[in-house]
């Protein structure tokens, strides 16, 4: 019955059914009035047919009487339907909301490398918006427009059937009016949302890199790039306004021609006494009372097409499958028994790919359950490729990855990753207090469970070093803290979770050696039973690791542990030389 909207508008189709019951019930009345107005006109006629006893005065009293009870129904059938049709509005934007939310979330990395943050965010504020208002304002519009017409024509026809057709001669050019009105609409408004997301996307990766832009003088720049992308939402709206403004004049033209026939028609019916002058004015009150919503009609369908063109960008994502899901149903996995996640890691002949050249090619390891591994190579060689595989932040290509000897696609993804700890290259906080951050994703954490983890990462001292230590906002993007405070940061979050898998992706880049060093001897004490994978391009922070793996444009060139890579002279012994003459030519 609503087209896109029905699956949303199904949990509420009690409310929206009453809702359109008050309305029904506050047209009828309202259709009554006009009919009450004529015979209290008729009352007033000496010439009317009412009893010589009967008080004119009293009659137009008691007409008087019936509309006032008839405008009262008018008035609860109105409050009731607004009551009803708004509660289902916000309940049918709730749901949408949090299904989009939810669906976005549930995406994998891939899409949003697809898809711009800024047009996702219009679609889920600017174009929620758009069907919200159709559901408060445009059920209501198109209902109540409806009956109005309906009782409208009926009363008129009951009152002079030749005399209606007549003056209704002009609505089949509404009719042709209303069906290019939504094409246009449809079109236009398309095209202006589309736009607002492209301008979303453009402010949003502004402001993220602001520091950017001002550390590059681009401000003018980028300024006149906005007012370009602007100026054409601009233009846009303008020629969707053209269109709509053009509805209007039109609408009140052709009402107005109705009602001018009527007033020459009609008028020649009550000369000549076919018509009482009653019926004249209530089927000129009918008339009059189709002169507003055949206005309104323009707005009902402008927001009707808005929400349905909203609605259908919306379902645009929500139809997108996620690449990465679960296998299986959680239901089944435990019907099945549980177990819980050792951390055993094992790559088989597996290889991946963007669309495009190999990145991982042929990949054989094993990494035993509590034991530490190291990868190091140049840059581009699959390093964070191969660690992302593991949470199934990317899902595996060729061959096979396996947790614990069962294939990763079989684990379920919320006890997957819950047993992972991922620190990744680039730290991402949230635009919270230190505490909070630390303590995401681990909601019984308490105080001291926080402060632990931020003085295994060796974060504590310095934050508690802040005018109110653990409480202080970061603000956005953790803009107050510097990049070694961040990544600390979040490598704390990482501990706190007590995961079975933990992974640092380059994780201590910004860390001083002395720093990296205390975090290290941290770790190797306190995840003596956790499979631990660092990714690093300093041979310091891999020395202890117990084995080594050297990749190389997607193959492993080398593996082993430290001491063994160095006597091989291989490509972890260059890197070893580059970086000791380094740190000795840094110390001279």
């Amino acid at each position: 019955m609503l087209g896109p909207f029905s699956d949303y508008a199904r949990p509420y189709r009690r409310r929206i059914a009453l809702g359109v019951a008050a309305i029904a019930l506050a047209q009828a009345a309202a259709a009554r009035i006009p009919l009450l107005l004529g015979r209290a006109v008729d009352s007033l006629d000496p010439a009317s047919s009412l009893p010589p006893e009967t008080d004119p005065l009293g009659a137009v009293a008691g007409y008087a009487v019936g509309i006032l009870i008839l405008a009262a129904v008018v008035a609860v059938g109105g409050y009731a339907m607004r009551r009803l049709l708004g509660n289902a509005s916000t309940g049918v934007e709730y749901d949408i909301r949090t299904a989009y939310f939810t669906h976005l979330l549930r995406m994998p990395l891939s899409f949003f490398q697809r898809h711009h943050t800024g047009d996702l965010m219009s679609r889920a504020t600017n174009d929620l918006n758009s069907v919200r208002i159709f559901f408060t304002y445009g059920i209501r519009g198109i209902v109540e427009t409806s009956l109005i017409f309906c009782f409208s024509i009926a009363m008129m026809c009951s009152i002079d059937w030749q005399l209606a057709l007549l003056v209704l001669i002009p609505l089949p050019l509404l009719s042709l009016l209303i069906i290019r009105m939504a094409a246009l609409v449809q079109t236009r408004f398309k095209a202006i949302q589309e736009q607002f997301g492209r301008i979303s996307n453009f402010v949003q990766e502004n402001l993220s890199g602001i520091r950017v832009v001002k550390a590059y003088a681009l401000t003018p720049v980028q300024t006149r790039a906005f007012d370009e992308l602007n100026g054409d939402y601009l233009a846009m709206n303008h020629y969707l306004i053209r269109a709509r403004a053009v509805y209007r004049p039109l609408s009140y033209l052709i009402a107005s021609m109705g009602l001018g026939l009527n007033l020459w028609l009609g008028g020649k019916a009550v000369i000549a006494g076919q018509l009482g002058m009653g019926d004249f004015v209530a089927f000129n009150a009918y008339l009059t009372l189709l002169i507003r919503p055949i206005a309104y009609m323009g707005w009902v369908i402008d927001r009707f097409q808005r929400a349905l063109v909203s609605m259908r960008r919306i379902d645009e994502i929500m139809d997108i499958e996620p690449d990465i899901d679960d296998l299986e149903d959680p239901g089944q996995r435990r019907r099945r028994g549980g177990r819980r996640l050792a951390g055993r890691i094992e790559f088989r002949d597996l290889s991946f790919t963007y669309d495009g050249p190999p990145v991982l090619s042929h990949i054989d390891l094993r990494i035993p359950a509590g034991s530490t591994l190291g990868l190091i190579g140049r840059v581009g060689s699959g390093k964070t490729t191969l660690a992302r595989l593991i949470p199934r932040l990317i899902e595996a290509g060729e061959g096979d990855l396996l947790i614990d000897g069962i294939p990763v696609r079989q684990w379920p993804l919320g006890e997957l990753r819950e047993a992972i700890g991922y620190v990744s290259q680039t730290p991402f906080l949230f635009s919270k207090t230190v505490a909070a951050n630390v303590a995401y994703g681990v909601e019984e954490a308490g105080a001291e469970d926080t402060r632990d983890a931020a003085e295994g990462a060796q974060l504590a001292a310095e934050v508690e070093g802040f005018a109110q230590g653990f409480e202080t906002l970061v603000g956005e993007l953790g803009v107050t803290l510097s990049g070694g405070q961040k990544q600390r940061a979040t490598l704390a979050r990482a501990i706190l979770r007590q995961p079975r898998i933990l992974i640092l992706d380059d994780a201590l880049s910004a860390v001083d050696t002395h720093t990296e060093e205390a975090i290290l001897r941290y770790l190797r004490g306190a995840t003596t039973d956790c499979t631990t994978i660092i990714i690093a391009h300093r041979i310091s922070t891999l020395r202890a690791a117990d084995q080594i793996v050297v990749l190389d444009e997607g193959r492993i060139a080398e593996w082993g542990d430290h001491d063994t890579l160095v006597s091989r002279g291989g490509l972890y012994a260059e890197i070893d030389e580059r970086q000791r003459l380094a740190a000795e030519l840094e110390a001279l």
